[in-house]
């Protein structure tokens, strides 16, 4: 099976660990972590056959969407149909076995999502390296990586790596970012403002834009993210400056490893363990009872909002109404912890 190798990536970098592990043709699982990032590299005979990043998430979908081969209705309806059937099957699997999207364009896709990744991972100068050989490996719809060939077509220098993978890790935070107004900026970057904040998770800009133009901006301060990432930073802090935001996030939405999509419930249950008191609703076009329920035992509700694209209809006018009322609940709540 080949033998572990382990380090810190100061010690070794990622391009000399990818020609020990190529070179030798390993099978086997490269884990990463640098600066509370982790990264998963799965190799089978030296080339990468998937590759997730909790600091550059990029799915599958969202690249197909952005080539125009499909679109984000179509993405949606089979991330719903996935997880409905226990996610037996892949994405890509599901686009081209019962939509008909053509085979290679989604295996090139797939190529270049995995090479997205991997390049940004040429950015992480310290940190530590973990390869666990495996027996076999399961290859994500039949496409794979040469990282030699990658490094090559790069430049080879990790001073080229390096910099094209920030620079891609740069444009992709650039895109993904929805903007914040100008008071956001100054609150998460620790000023002094009182105002009540609720912080916005949705990977929908649309939507959360339009939950953030609901509230005056007087009253309170609304940080809208769709990065999960970014949101949990903001959360940090703006707890750290002695403000306790109140947090929204939407339930089904991609998890920050891209490996399911019950994104919300793994943020809630990272707030769970870092602020306990936090007031953490959840949001949802999809019912998904099992997640609610383990939501409840949290200690947060989780609101039907309207089907994305319907942020002008009948339907989001009842869930604004319902989140108001949530907001003014837990308001009252906190105010009446705090008189005793």
């Amino acid at each position: 099976m080949g033998s572990s190798l382990s380090g810190k990536l100061e010690e070794l970098g990622l391009d000399d660990i990818l020609q020990i592990i190529t070179v030798s043709r390993r099978t086997g699982i490269l884990t990463l972590k640098s600066r509370g990032r982790e990264a998963v590299l799965q190799l089978r005979d030296g080339l990468v056959v998937r590759a997730t990043s909790t600091g550059f998430q990029q799915s599958l979908g969202e690249m197909l969407v952005r080539k125009g081969v499909v679109d984000a209705n179509l993405v949606r309806d089979v991330l719903a149909l996935q997880q409905y059937e226990g996610f037996r099957e892949r994405i890509g699997s599901i686009l081209h076995h019962r939509y008909q999207v053509d085979l290679q364009v989604i295996e090139q896709t797939v190529r270049e999502q995995m090479s997205n990744v991997l390049l940004t991972l040429f950015a992480w100068h310290e940190g530590s390296y973990d390869f666990e050989p495996c027996e076999e490996i399961e290859t994500v719809d039949a496409a794979y990586l040469d990282p030699l060939q990658l490094m090559l077509e790069q430049g080879g220098s990790v001073e080229q790596l390096s910099a094209q993978g920030e620079r891609l890790q740069h444009e992709f935070s650039a895109a993904e970012t929805v903007q914040e107004p100008p008071a956001a900026a100054a609150a998460a970057a620790g000023g002094d403002d009182t105002r009540c904040a609720l912080v916005v998770v949705d990977d929908d800009s649309a939507t959360a834009q339009a939950i953030a133009g609901q509230f005056p901006a007087e009253l309170l301060e609304v940080f809208p993210f769709t990065s999960s990432e970014q949101a949990l930073v903001t959360i940090d802090t703006l707890c750290r400056s002695g403000r306790r935001p109140m947090v929204l996030i939407d339930l089904i939405m991609p998890k920050m490893d891209g490996s399911g999509v019950l994104g919300g419930l793994e943020i809630l249950k990272l707030l769970r363990q870092n602020f306990q008191d936090l007031v953490v609703i959840l949001m949802t076009d999809f019912s998904h009872a099992e997640a609610e329920a383990e939501a409840a035992e949290l200690g947060s509700v989780c609101l039907l909002k309207p089907r994305r694209g319907n942020v002008e209809s009948e339907a989001f006018t009842v869930f604004m109404s319902q989140l108001r009322g949530e907001l003014q609940k837990c308001r009252e709540a906190a105010a009446a912890r705090s008189e005793r």
